[in-house]
């Protein structure tokens, strides 16, 4: 079983993606949310540093109003099954924040998560298909890159971690 990294993501998807202030984004105590400095295509690799598998991950962040969309797409050897397919998800966008809200995936379960505007990501998945009972994520997300760090829980107990580091396209 290699279970790794939902999202967000999220990342990220959930909103799970991005904040910041002025065009910088993670840290500094920002509180306006600079929705703009997020759009665009973010690419990198996940890493199960339990299970020792990785794979390629990728979002592309979108603005219409008040939403973001992101078209999320992780490969490999999700949560110990096969490759999903590309999901898009739907986050709210305010002055503080970014927010995904009770999401359902067929790949990462409910999914709820949030992007503050100092750049802190966080995110969480429960009643995930199989074998993983949760995962829970925390990152950051600059102007220029989104780390992740997640941690599993297994339905029959015991846990393990992943990893994610993404750069903008």
């Amino acid at each position: 079983m290699h279970p790794t990294l939902p999202l967000s993501l999220v990342l990220l998807s959930a909103m799970s993606f991005p904040a910041c202030s002025g065009g910088g984004g993670g840290g500094g105590g920002s509180t306006t949310f600079e929705a703009s400095t997020y759009l665009g295509t973010w690419t990198g690799t996940w890493t199960n540093t339990t299970f020792s598998s990785t794979g390629a991950l990728s979002v592309t962040v979108t603005q219409s109003g008040s939403e973001f969309t992101l078209q999320f797409d992780m490969d490999g050897n999700v949560f110990g099954g096969s490759n999903p397919a590309l999901e898009t998800f739907t986050a709210n966008v305010s002055a503080a924040n970014a927010s995904l809200v009770s999401l359902t995936s067929s790949t990462y379960g409910t999914l709820t998560g949030s992007l503050a505007a100092n750049g802190t990501l966080t995110a969480s998945g429960s009643a995930i298909p199989g074998s993983v009972d949760t995962f829970t994520l925390t990152g950051t997300w600059t102007a220029t890159q989104i780390t992740a760090n997640v941690t599993i829980a297994f339905d029959g107990g015991g846990s393990a971690a992943a990893n994610a580091t993404l750069t903008k396209v």
